[in-house]
């Protein structure tokens, strides 16, 4: 049970009394939009403004005082459920077609001329010309309406132009056409020879022909599909290149254009040979194009591998004494060079001995080191040489304010094979500071709380490059 939106809805009254008359009826026809929607009537109407399912109820009475309720949902609906196989289609002038509608009531077509029975779901038309016909379906009063434009044309339009492809490419055909049926030769050759657009792969050059169909009306064409090789592309082979240099990018090809990829490392990137310096391993693409008519690159890559950069060490900067002995050693390379080569018993190894037999106040090197693939990078190490014999240096002042200047007291070891200890005593003998490295510092501080100015007492207990002990105090100011 169910009515249509904004059309009266018939509501029927089938109660029965045994033993008395039933003689008052209330209905409540269950819309949410206002408090109206109720009857007294035995077999009232109802127009609701808005679809939906709606929940009615109605209470009897019968003349013995006897009361039941009736509760029951009905659907409000626009009209009745109407669809059509078809909205828009072509015939040929002369030809027939047949409308087809569904739906439950009775139809109307309209305009009723060219139809053989506008009262059928399914009538066949004939128009002379292109028409519109509209189908009205009632159900109890209910009505729904749709409708289908059958265009009417005296031939079929048909466009097929020849092509060229790439060879070993699928490709698919291309045509302009209103028909309804295709029909394409030699059917073999093509994917699905009954689309408007089939697929082909000819290896030489070859002829399609298609029929395009609208009833009683055909057209026929030809086309020629063409297959073009692609360009060669050849990226050159893989290399590997030392960290932060360029690699040399050697393409090849017969095609009118080219560009490679990743463009933003490479100089000249719409030119066959030119070079590159990617930050890292990556892979270069070499796209080839021509003007022979594939409309497609061919493309091909190139790996470009970085080598790791070297981390080259040179050791740390170190003072010695005159006539000391001092093996220096340097890592991060499979082969090195010592420059200048100057007091150095062999400047080609990593761990050359230097001997000085002048006082400098920083005699500097440079090493550089080489890998397996040959790529290099240096580091420099500074030796001070003082004229005196084995001493621990330590300044008389040093001021920590953090500005990048005398910030730290450093015991500085010349001569010096190792330090058993550097300690630091306030005025008061405590412990302030300790240390068994040549040249770390303190930086004024005890458990993060800074130290007053005032005279400090240091001691070092060390042993000499010849093995023998060394032990020295001293006092210094810290000065804020």
């Amino acid at each position: 049970m169910g009515g249509c939106v904004n059309r009266p809805t018939f509501f029927t009254d089938r109660t029965v009394s045994v033993y008395g008359v039933v003689n008052s009826w209330n209905w409540d026809f269950g819309d949410p939009t206002t408090v109206l929607d109720v009857s007294t009537l035995q077999n009232p109407t109802y127009q609701y403004p808005q679809t939906g399912t709606r929940s009615v109820r109605l209470i009897v009475t019968d003349s013995k005082g006897c009361r039941d309720t009736a509760d029951k949902s009905i659907t409000i609906t626009t009209g009745p459920a109407l669809s059509l196989s078809f909205r828009d289609t072509l015939i040929c002038r002369n030809d027939n077609l047949i409308l087809q509608a569904t739906g439950s009531g009775t139809f109307s077509w309209s305009p009723a001329v060219n139809i053989s029975d506008p009262t059928s779901p399914s009538p066949q038309v004939f128009p002379p010309v292109s028409t519109t016909y509209y189908v009205d379906l009632n159900a109890g009063g209910c009505t729904n309406r749709d409708s289908v434009r059958v265009s009417v044309v005296d031939f079929v339009t048909l466009i097929a132009n020849d092509t060229t492809i790439c060879s070993g490419d699928l490709t698919q055909l291309q045509i302009q056409s209103d028909g309804l049926q295709f029909s394409w030769t030699p059917s073999a050759e093509v994917s699905d020879p009954f689309v408007k657009n089939p697929f082909v792969n000819p290896a030489t050059v070859s002829a399609f022909t298609v029929t395009a169909v609208i009833g009683g009306c055909t057209e026929t064409k030809t086309m020629v599909v063409t297959p073009v090789p692609y360009p060669i592309a050849n990226a050159g082979k893989d290399t590997a290149i030392c960290y932060n240099s360029a690699a040399l990018l050697q393409g090849g090809s017969d095609g009118s254009s080219w560009a490679w990829s990743a463009a933003q490392y490479v100089t000249n990137p719409v030119q066959l040979i030119t070079s590159a310096q990617p930050p890292k391993t990556t892979a270069f693409i070499l796209a080839a194009y021509d003007t022979r008519g594939c409309p497609k690159p061919e493309v091909d890559t190139v790996i470009i591998t970085v080598l790791p950069r070297l981390k080259v060490n040179a050791g740390n900067d170190t003072a010695v004494v005159r006539g000391q002995p001092l093996q220096l050693n340097a890592s991060g390379g499979v082969r090195f060079t010592w420059s200048p080569p100057v007091n150095l018993n062999n400047p080609d190894i990593a761990d050359p001995i230097a001997v000085f037999n002048t006082a400098s106040a920083g005699m500097q090197y440079m090493v550089t080191a080489f890998d397996s693939a040959g790529c290099s990078a240096s580091d420099w190490i500074i030796i001070k040489i003082f004229q005196t014999g084995p001493a621990v240096f330590v300044p008389t002042a040093f001021t920590p304010n953090s500005d990048g200047l005398n910030d730290q007291l450093r015991p500085i070891g010349a001569g010096i094979k190792s330090i058993d200890y550097f300690n630091v005593y306030n005025r008061w003998g405590q412990l302030v500071f300790s240390t068994r490295h040549n040249g770390r510092g303190w930086d004024g501080r005890v458990n993060g709380m800074v130290q007053p100015t005032g005279t400090y007492v240091w001691s070092v207990s060390a042993t000499d490059y010849l093995g023998k002990p060394y032990f020295q105090k001293g006092v210094f100011t810290l000065i804020r």
